[in-house]
């Protein structure tokens, strides 16, 4: 799997927020974001919508993608159960029905309690392309 965190390492806004990939598996992948007031609160002073779909998104990508094959988001259904101002989100994603075009991927974001705070669907369509291929340029 070090090809995939090859892959992952490139993407800018995961870095930018912080985001951490912690373990990635055929299918699975599980990301943690310590939530920083300077860079994660909205005007409530609650982690922002926008920093824990993209922590989930982040988390979806790399499980999507962890089949080598080049995959990319259909739709994203983002469900947000619990307010959290602080500590260490986790997404844990994982394939809910493999498929060879369409998946389906269900992202669980917890605090630090093991509490679910958000929840995501989300079907990524995969393409013909690998990401060994894109890592070499030739894509």
């Amino acid at each position: 799997m070090q090809i995939i965190h090859d892959y992952f390492e490139r993407d800018k806004l995961a870095r930018t927020l912080g985001i951490e990939l912690v373990e990635v598996s055929e299918g699975r992948a599980v990301a943690r974001m310590t939530l920083d007031p300077a860079r994660h609160m909205n005007t409530l002073g609650i982690a922002h919508g926008g920093a824990i779909y993209s922590l989930a998104d982040f988390a979806f990508a790399v499980a999507c993608n962890s089949h080598g094959t080049l995959s990319v988001a259909v739709t994203c259904t983002m469900n947000y159960l619990a307010a959290v101002s602080e500590g260490v989100l986790t997404a844990v994603a994982e394939e809910a029905r493999p498929h060879h075009k369409l998946a389906t991927y269900v992202i669980r974001i917890t605090n630090d309690a093991g509490e679910l705070v958000a929840l995501m669907q989300a079907m990524a369509y995969r393409k013909r392309e690998t990401v060994e291929a894109f890592l070499a340029g030739q894509v």
